[in-house]
């Protein structure tokens, strides 16, 4: 069984070399200086979805689920673009009905725990400058965020917010490596409105060990909190699809 897990990491490693080094020649290839003249700004959103890796997966079963955002400035005259990414994902929430207070316990209200990991992470990206097909390699180096958080909210239909807290955090340095492409789908160049892509990216993350808590494992014991913390690496596998806008 080890055996057969540690050819399976060789292979899922030696496929990420691969993907890279592809994208990397193919941007070298197509990159045409000429295309690379102008200053181009660039925005994204997309939704994103987060896979636990190694240690990470043994302690946590659950997919991550967000959104993802980033800027960046490309060098005129270069396949180089410099910018900043931040990305959300929450890997569930579990919830309960409690008395308000022991000496009120004919009012309840709905306590909602999430399990979240924020990152925020400085970019490097190669990238073709084609207008209308765009492969790319980013390289990025950063921090994640984990945390637990907790919220009152009555059971009615509005259930508002009366109190947040967080329970549990800690932060984790990261870096790692990406490949993706862009297809325009909309060219606003010449009414000066610049140009949108569809995005699609594959990522690897490899994070320091954090503490965080997992889903399900917080509780209540004669009013007092308790739950079990969990450490190890965050090493993440994350894809995410959305829309660029280059002006």
């Amino acid at each position: 069984m080890k055996t057969f897990f540690f050819k399976q990491k060789s292979l899922f490693n030696s496929l990420r070399v691969s993907v890279l080094t592809a994208a990397v020649m193919l941007i070298i290839i197509g990159f045409n200086p000429g295309q690379a003249d102008a200053q181009e700004v660039e925005f994204g959103a997309s939704l994103q979805l987060g896979l636990p890796q190694g240690p990470f997966q043994d302690q946590l079963e659950e997919i991550g689920f967000g959104i993802q955002a980033m800027a960046g400035y490309h060098i005129p005259r270069t396949p180089v673009m410099l910018g900043i990414d931040a990305g959300f994902l929450t890997f569930g929430t579990d919830r309960r009905d409690e008395p308000l207070s022991t000496t009120i316990p004919d009012v309840r209200v709905r306590v909602e725990n999430s399990y979240n990991m924020a990152s925020l992470n400085f970019l490097t990206r190669l990238t073709g400058r084609d207008p209308y097909f765009r492969p790319y390699v980013d390289f990025l180096v950063g921090f994640n965020y984990l945390y637990t958080e907790s919220t009152v909210s009555s059971r009615g239909g509005s259930q508002e917010d009366v109190f947040r807290d967080t329970n549990f955090d800690d932060f984790a340095f990261s870096y790692g490596a990406g490949a993706g492409i862009r297809f325009m789908v909309w060219d606003g160049r010449e009414g000066g409105q610049g140009r949108v892509y569809v995005n699609t990216q594959v990522r690897y993350m490899v994070g320091s060990e954090a503490e965080y808590i997992l889903p399900g494992s917080i509780r209540t014991d004669n009013g007092q909190l308790d739950f079990d913390v969990s450490s190890s690496r965050t090493d993440l596998l994350s894809f995410q699809l959305g829309l660029t806008f280059v002006l």
